[in-house]
């Protein structure tokens, strides 16, 4: 194979790897970080208590999922990609379903989570 073969060869390779580098880092980039929302809730006693702060939270501009746990009153909130929730509007929402905010926080949502959604 003469030099001019090989270094045709070695170049094409090399250019299929750089788009697919391309691609991923394109990729990667676009994707916006989702933020995640622990809002604790006092007074929750039965599912029909967990629907009404279900249906409030769902009212909420760029709420995604809402996941509540009755037991210990913590209902997960995830934003859709560049959206936040504030404390504010989660007391509002909270009150406006009838309990009582006891604690709010930010989740960190780290590479392994965001892989699961």
């Amino acid at each position: 194979m003469s030099y001019h073969l090989k270094a045709a060869s070695v170049m094409k390779t090399l250019g299929s790897i750089l788009f697919v580098l391309f691609l991923g880092v394109t990729a990667a980039g676009t994707q916006e970080a989702k933020h995640v929302y622990k809002v604790y809730v006092d007074g929750l006693s039965c599912p029909f208590c967990t629907y009404g702060i279900e249906k409030k939270f769902s009212k909420v501009e760029g709420v995604e999922k809402i996941d509540i746990d009755l037991r210990s009153g913590t209902t997960i909130i995830t934003m859709a990609a560049g959206k936040t929730l504030d404390e504010t509007t989660a007391r509002e929402t909270v009150k406006a379903a009838g309990f009582t905010l006891r604690d709010f926080e930010q989740v960190q949502v780290g590479p392994e989570d965001k892989r699961k959604e």
